[in-house]
């Protein structure tokens, strides 16, 4: 059956039906052609607005924030983190991120030098790179928080001072590299159980312990220490000479280490030379002509710094193994397929201390995906660190040239306000390991840049064969081979 409301055949009646049926809706609500118009103004002013801001996004570069991480750790924790970042900055302050990880450290630099990256976080070496050849700037270092206690060190033997309260009116040998909270609590300390005890200041944690073994002027050091694993020749000053002196550990004695640590903030790291426990080596000389595995050709702390600290030792390696990255190098090590290697060190955090890795080198890639306590202790007693390179300024975050100075101040704010939130700690710590961002401009590398020259390296060729490296990938892969 047809509806009782069918469209008339005659157009004039339907006309006068349509025009009543809109009077009478009319009359029953008034208001609503003027909504309808609202509405479909507030959309056209929508549309409008988001032209104009594209157009300035556009504009101001801001369209989207190509932002890039070196491949330090594992990729899946980088794109997962680096995610969280990129998250957290649009809801924070409209910019538009995308985290990336390419597969080198020179696809970072030539991204940079592209214009196809805008942010990166990478290493000064890489940095430094990417400043003479493309005038990338540097914007942020990454500093880093080492759990520093304090322990006070006697002679072994009779008569010698057993405990703290054996001190009194005796002279202690106390570095200036102990500082701030960590000397006020020690010297603390002293008074209370020590009345009377006379300070010897020296330089370091290690002449400290030279004073006590050696010149036999004080009759008790202090050193600074952080947990180091039981052959490591890294820690505290005792270790550290015993590099020196062989004998110093057994000749020496912890009385007291503090109870608590206290945080210090660090802007440096460094690379080390380890090698296995039951090898026997002890010192760099005995790496001559031997088998070596570095982490990187481009790597500071794992191969430049590292090979300079060879090279001073008069070493000359036997064949070199390029391992691909700093776990790659310790698994190489621990599985005796190359006498020694080096990668990178950066003393134990708080995190270190609560995920039970218990250490902040390289060896805590590997120690963080054994759960079983005893695996780890074997892993920290079969592969030992017996040198320190010299001192590395940490990761930069930088800008490619030219980029915009009011998107920067928007990344910025938003990136400390993330570090001021506990999961964004949690995320910039497996990003980068810091626990904060602190401003730097490209002369705080002028020292670093000299240091590389000393150590003989060219920046440039180094890249150039990273580069070629990477077009011979590129190539490998484009041609499915």
């Amino acid at each position: 059956m047809i509806p009782a409301l069918s469209v008339p055949p005659d157009r004039t009646s339907s006309y006068a039906t349509l025009t009543a049926v809109r009077m009478t809706h009319t009359k029953r609500n008034p208001w609503m052609p003027r909504v309808g118009w609202l509405i479909v103004s507030l959309l056209f002013v929508a549309f409008i607005w988001g032209l104009r801001h594209r157009s300035q996004l556009e504009m101001s570069g801001q369209k989207a924030v190509q932002m890039l991480f070196v491949p330090s750790v594992e990729q899946g924790t980088l794109v997962r983190r680096g995610d969280e970042l990129a998250r957290f900055i649009r809801a924070d302050s409209g910019l538009t991120l995308r985290s990336q990880v390419p597969t080198s450290y020179a696809a970072v630099i030539q991204a940079l030098g592209a214009g196809q990256a805008d942010v990166a976080w990478i290493p000064a070496f890489a940095y430094v790179l990417a400043n003479a050849r493309y005038g990338a700037e540097a914007r942020l270092q990454v500093v880093r928080s080492v759990d520093r206690y304090s322990i006070v060190v006697t002679r072994e033997g009779p008569g010698e001072p057993q405990r703290l309260e054996n001190l009194v009116d005796r002279r202690v040998a106390i570095p200036t590299t102990i500082t701030g909270r960590l000397r006020a609590s020690l010297v603390e300390l002293l008074d209370e159980f020590a009345p009377g005890w006379v300070e010897v200041p020296v330089a370091t944690d290690k002449e400290a312990v030279r004073h006590l073994v050696e010149e036999r002027d004080v009759d008790a050091a202090a050193s600074r220490h952080v947990y180091s694993g039981p052959n490591d020749l890294v820690g505290d000053g005792r270790k550290e000479l015993e590099y020196d002196r062989l004998g110093t550990l057994r000749e020496t004695r912890v009385i007291h280490t503090s109870e608590q640590p206290e945080p210090e903030l660090s802007s440096v790291y460094f690379g080390c030379v380890m090698t296995r426990t039951d090898s026997g080596f002890k010192r760099l000389e005995d790496f001559n002509g031997t088998n070596f595995a570095f982490s990187d050709e481009t790597s500071t702390s794992g191969h430049i710094f590292a090979r300079a600290l060879l090279q001073r030792s008069g070493v000359a390696l036997g064949h070199v193994l390029y391992a691909g990255g700093h776990p790659n190098v310790v698994q190489a090590v621990r599985d005796g397929k190359v006498a020694g290697g080096s990668a990178f060190y950066s003393p134990p955090s708080a995190a270190n201390r609560r995920d039970g890795t218990l250490v902040g080198d390289a060896r805590f890639l590997i120690l963080k995906n054994i759960t079983n306590e005893e695996e780890r202790a074997e892993l920290l007693d079969q592969v030992r660190i017996i040198a320190l390179t010299d001192p590395i300024p940490n990761d930069v975050c930088c800008v490619r040239r030219g980029f915009s100075e009011t998107v920067w101040t928007q990344f910025e704010a938003s990136l400390q306000r993330f570090l001021e939130t506990s999961d964004g700690r949690g995320a910039y710590y497996d990003l980068v390991a810091g626990v904060a961002a602190a401003r730097c401009t490209d002369t705080d590398f002028d020292d670093f840049r000299a240091a590389l020259t000393d150590a003989g390296v060219s920046a440039s060729a180094l890249l150039n064969a990273a580069e070629e490296r990477l077009e011979r990938q590129r190539s490998k892969k484009g041609g499915g081979s």
